[in-house]
């Protein structure tokens, strides 16, 4: 029996071995093609350990090279769809060519994700929102220099105590304010539309609305309405606000009557009235939504009947001036819409640009730059502070004049448009001044140049050269300029500026023309 055994497992052994073979086989040939559709054909998924919908990646598939009978496009092994092209190019515009997928070249489409719902870029509204407060200071700064340091020549000396007065004075002081009645009616409004659409090209969900009678439309407009208020209540009544800045209803600031002559003698006004707050964000909102309709009913139509791009910008200007001014601190053209100019370029197209275009230069840093040159300030002339009018100056005022000296700045660009400016120098003559202002500058490079516009504020301090005893003085200063910027070199440019500088080192107000050159360093 034990020989018959072993004479049976001598015969049977080879067999058994091809039926393991073969079952080992069929097991393959059945797990296979599952193993084939449950995996991605690219490993990067798997590396950064992420899931098949959250994966950014698709592997590149080769176009279909055969065609169905009749020329229409045959599905191939890699399941192209039946509307691709041999050439690998869809013939549905929807569906992305796969051409673009190029192994040899590592470029590949990203894959289709769900978009994530954006919240409100607060901090660059709010960036955006300083920045105009800031332009707006410069101007009321200039216009009303007299009464920013019309206590002992410092600004917010007093503060807390002025502003209590000016608050007080404001809930007394009824619909009023003692403005000519366009600054209430015009251009309070102006600034309440303004901030308005600072407030839209910052949401997400409200930037790309235009005009309708939808829901969603109005909401949009309504928060623009809430965000023009907040605003409008800090420039009228808050922290640094006109109140504060301009000491509108203090008591070093007297009423006066409705021509704006002293004293007052009846229908008294103290530049402080509930007209602002009220104007801006109603008019503002209705200014913004006003600016709305003729985009979509009128620019519309232009856009629809030609094709030329000059016509189009300057209607869009024309029609639209204050959401051009909310372009230009958002970092776009005056003549931008969201709506319709919003750049949607696939990443495979972007790649395959940039591999076509490797001979591009290297741009020049955008962060800032820093400014070395010569200053030199001209004849000062004097005015009186009360009524600044125009008067001789008196020995000290007039020893500020053909000053020559030095001046250094610093620029930090924050916005695309802007940047927060450091400028020191200091001039010596008939006595030596030392200036230290800080401010705002804001301009457009052109080709190899960059006009700008500045608004600076700070200290200036003067002191006669000779004896221990020479006098001196220290003083608020402002300092409004325009220069340009050429570039010479990838970081090496020169700049030629010129700045009205207004102080009041004496009871005299002095105001004299500074001019910079020198040379410029981008970083």
């Amino acid at each position: 029996m034990r020989q018959f055994f072993l004479i049976l497992s001598q015969h049977f052994t080879p067999i058994m071995a091809r039926i393991r073979s073969i079952a080992f086989l069929s097991l393959f040939s059945l797990l296979l093609p599952v193993s084939c559709l449950g995996q991605l054909p690219s490993s990067r998924c798997d590396s950064i350990k992420r899931t098949i919908e959250n994966c950014t990646f698709l592997t590149a598939v080769e176009a279909a090279q055969n065609l169905a009978p009749g020329g229409s496009p045959a599905p191939n092994s890699a399941g192209l769809p039946a509307d691709t092209t041999a050439s690998g190019q869809s013939s549905n515009p929807a569906v992305p060519s796969a051409t673009a997928n190029d192994p040899a070249a590592g470029t590949f489409l990203p894959a289709q994700q769900t978009p994530q719902k954006q919240g409100f870029h607060w901090r660059q509204a709010l960036k955006e929102s300083l920045t105009f407060l800031v332009i707006e200071h410069a101007y009321v700064i200039h216009s009303d220099f007299r009464w920013v340091v019309s206590e002992n020549g410092v600004p917010f000396n007093h503060y807390w105590r002025d502003y209590m007065q000016s608050l007080s004075e404001w809930t007394h002081s009824g619909w009023n304010d003692g403005d000519p009645n366009w600054y209430g009616y015009v251009g309070h409004p102006i600034q309440g539309a303004l901030t308005g659409f600072i407030q839209i090209q910052n949401d997400p969900a409200s930037q790309e609305l235009e005009f309708s009678k939808t829901k969603a439309y109005w909401w949009s407009r309504f928060k623009a309405a809430l965000w023009n208020a907040a605003y409008s209540t800090q420039w009228n009544l808050g922290p640094v606000s006109e109140v504060t800045v301009e000491k509108y209803g203090t008591k070093d600031r007297p009423p006066w009557n409705y021509n704006g002559t002293y004293p007052c003698s009846h229908h008294c006004v103290t530049g402080v009235g509930q007209i602002d707050i009220v104007m801006t964000p109603l008019g503002g909102t209705g200014w913004l939504i006003g600016e709305d309709f003729l985009d979509n009913k009128i620019v519309r139509r232009v856009e629809g009947a030609t094709e030329n791009r000059f016509l189009i910008d300057t209607v869009r200007c024309a029609l639209n001036p204050i959401r051009g001014g909310a372009n230009i601190l958002h970092g776009q053209h005056p003549w931008y819409r969201a709506s319709r100019d919003a750049q949607r370029v696939s990443f495979a197209s972007d790649q395959k640009k940039v591999a076509l275009r490797s001979d591009i230069p290297k741009p020049a840093p955008t962060h800032g730059d820093v400014f070395f040159g010569y200053s030199h300030i001209g004849t000062a002339k004097c005015q009186v502070p009360a009524t600044e009018a125009a008067t001789a100056c008196n020995p000290f005022s007039a020893k500020i004049s053909d000053l020559g000296g030095w001046n250094a700045s610093v620029e930090k660009d924050y916005l695309r448009y802007f940047g927060a400016v450091a400028d020191f120098s200091r001039e010596s003559g008939g006595l030596s001044a030392s200036n230290f202002l800080f401010g705002l500058r804001g301009g457009v490079p052109v080709g190899r140049f960059r006009p700008f516009a500045e608004a600076l504020i700070g200290a200036v301090h003067a002191q006669e050269n000779g004896p221990a005893a020479s006098m001196s003085g220290t003083s608020f200063a402002e300092a409004l300029g325009v220069g340009a910027d050429l570039r010479l070199m990838w970081l090496l440019g020169w700049r030629i500026q010129a700045d009205r500088l207004k102080t009041q080192l004496t009871s005299l107000q002095q105001q004299s023309l500074r001019v910079c050159s020198g040379v410029l360093i981008r970083f």
